[in-house]
């Protein structure tokens, strides 16, 4: 008698169990959000207004250069030191070759601009410094370090030749208007890998 009494509650604990327990196991854990990249972004430093800081007028984006550098002084030796100014990797040492070499835009066959020799001045519009125009280029001169093309705040900057801004920029303005870099600053070039927009990335 007891058991029929209280077998209504076995049956449903049962029957829970039949349902609860295939859920637990079988239904998929929710998984975490994915990675906000902004979170690893560091956060940029308060931005100073060059105006008046940065009055000009300049004739060469190597004065602007001398002009930064008087408030920056290692900033110049900082970019010296880079990628985007050597054109090269770390040295490697290649142990089948008994020697240590360099990789880079500067001296690799690319599949898209073959390399940089066949046309000096045209593939070095988009090197973040002047007047990279044949081998003879001096990368340890500070005036040759271009700040404009990561700084520049106006989407006026424009580099033509050997790295020079094309005629008709006007440095001063864009000189005060630098900021921290921007997707556009880096698009500028990255954007047109292989020679134009689109043509190697597209």
């Amino acid at each position: 008698m007891k058991i029929s009494k209280y077998i209504w509650i076995l049956g449903i604990a049962v029957t829970a169990a039949v349902i609860i327990v295939p859920i637990v196991l079988f239904v998929p854990e929710q998984t975490p959000p994915p990675d906000d990249p902004w979170t690893h972004v560091p956060n940029a430093t308060v931005h100073t207004d060059h105006t008046g800081l940065m009055v000009g007028p300049y004739e060469t984006g190597m004065e602007v250069t001398q002009a930064c550098l008087d408030c920056h002084p290692q900033a110049a030796d900082q970019v010296m030191h880079t990628s985007h100014f050597t054109w090269e990797s770390d040295p490697v040492y290649m142990a089948e070759r008994g020697e240590t070499i360099t990789l880079g835009k500067k001296n690799s066959i690319n599949n898209f601009c073959i390399g940089i020799e066949g046309n000096w001045a045209s593939c070095t519009a988009c090197h973040a410094g002047y007047g990279w125009t044949d081998a003879s280029y001096t990368f340890s001169e500070q005036d040759n370090v271009d700040c404009l093309v990561c700084h520049d705040n106006t989407g006026a900057y424009q580099k033509g030749k050997g790295g020079y801004p094309v005629e008709g920029v006007d440095l001063a303005a864009v000189a005060q208007s630098v900021a921290s870099p921007s997707r556009e600053n880096c698009g500028g070039c990255h954007f047109k890998g292989g020679g134009g927009n689109a043509v190697k990335h597209g």
